[in-house]
């Protein structure tokens, strides 16, 4: 979670009104939107870059095949029935 609220932070936030929220407030809709807590998101996000020094993205990585993998199955799906 801490990899997906740091990049999503890093992209500008998600504020309609072209504001970046403060990282305590991101990180606050985070967990009431999940259900979890991150305790303190500065030490998170401290060990997060401390630990991945080399990879930062794996995670968002994975999900990234996930979604490339589910939309040419669909595409795939959609091509054949197409053709029928």
């Amino acid at each position: 979670m801490t990899e997906l609220l740091t990049s999503i932070e890093l992209l500008g936030g998600i504020d309609e009104a072209g504001k970046n929220p403060s990282k305590i407030a991101f990180a606050n809709v985070f967990e009431q939107s999940f259900g979890f807590s991150f305790n303190d998101i500065y030490d998170c996000q401290r060990e997060l870059f401390k630990r991945k020094p080399y990879n930062l993205t794996k995670t968002l990585d994975a999900l990234k095949a996930v979604l490339v993998k589910e939309y040419n199955k669909r595409k795939t799906q959609r091509d054949k029935d197409e053709k029928r």
